[in-house]
């Protein structure tokens, strides 16, 4: 999986890095009504709070590879914001004026993409989520690239900065999954604290996400209500099957 990932991840640096501008006004030039709902709905998935859900429900099932996944998501996002303020790069909309533009028009922060960042997390936890199912997994892996697509089609992020983004959020994931195979796992997934915790969390972020979060862009915001759904069904379906144990 690692010489895979790594030969993806040259296959899409090295163009990202040599014609960043021009493969920007490709892929953002070509654009349709369709698409707009479409890969503005799938980018939404990359959203910080909506991933976060996710890997709450991910928790009340596989509780070690979900830790791995949030801790991912802490150190990665971090990184990216640092990055961001250090770079400081405009967004594309500032460099070109007119794009093709889903979602609100931004200026400043563009490198690396945080969304980006999140799809490259994910991309990873396919793999790892379906290692003994090849079609998922990859199934997974494609939309997350796809997630971070979006951000070039809806014009908030230059190929450059989701390659990079995407790359970090990959990696971290990675090693997060690496350093938390050493945990003592089995002696915590048999404490009540567990499910609580993992319970506490799932309901937290899925209200949260619920209540006030926006999303952008706006044909990604029915996310607010369909991923707190699939939350509680989750929950329901694993409380079950904790009574039955």
């Amino acid at each position: 999986m690692k010489k895979i990932y790594t030969l993806i991840f040259i296959n899409l640096l090295i163009p990202a890095w040599l014609w960043n501008h021009e493969l920007f006004l490709l892929i953002n030039g070509f654009n349709s009504p369709i698409a707009n709902h479409i890969i503005g709905f799938t980018t939404g998935f990359a959203d910080g709070l909506v991933a976060t859900v996710l890997i709450g429900i991910l928790m009340l099932f596989k509780l070690r590879l979900g830790l791995a996944a949030l801790l991912a998501g802490i150190f990665s996002g971090i990184f990216i914001q640092i990055l961001k303020r250090i770079f400081d790069m405009p967004r594309p909309p500032t460099v070109f004026g007119d794009v093709h533009l889903l979602g609100e028009r931004l200026s400043f922060h563009s490198f690396p993409s945080g969304h980006a960042t999140t799809a490259g997390a994910l991309a990873i936890l396919s793999l790892l989520l379906w290692e003994k199912k090849p079609a998922l997994a990859w199934l997974g892996f494609a939309l997350s690239i796809f997630m971070a697509y979006g951000r070039i089609y809806g014009g908030v992020h230059f190929p450059l900065d989701v390659v990079i983004g995407f790359g970090i959020g990959a990696l971290s994931m990675y090693w997060c999954n690496k350093w938390s195979k050493r945990w003592q796992m089995k002696a915590w997934a048999t404490q009540p604290w567990a499910w609580r915790l993992s319970s506490l969390f799932l309901f937290v972020t899925a209200i949260a996400l619920a209540s006030s979060h926006s999303i952008q862009p706006d044909t990604a915001q029915p996310l607010t209500q369909l991923v707190p759904a699939l939350a509680l069904m989750a929950w329901l379906y694993a409380w079950q099957q904790q009574r039955k144990t």
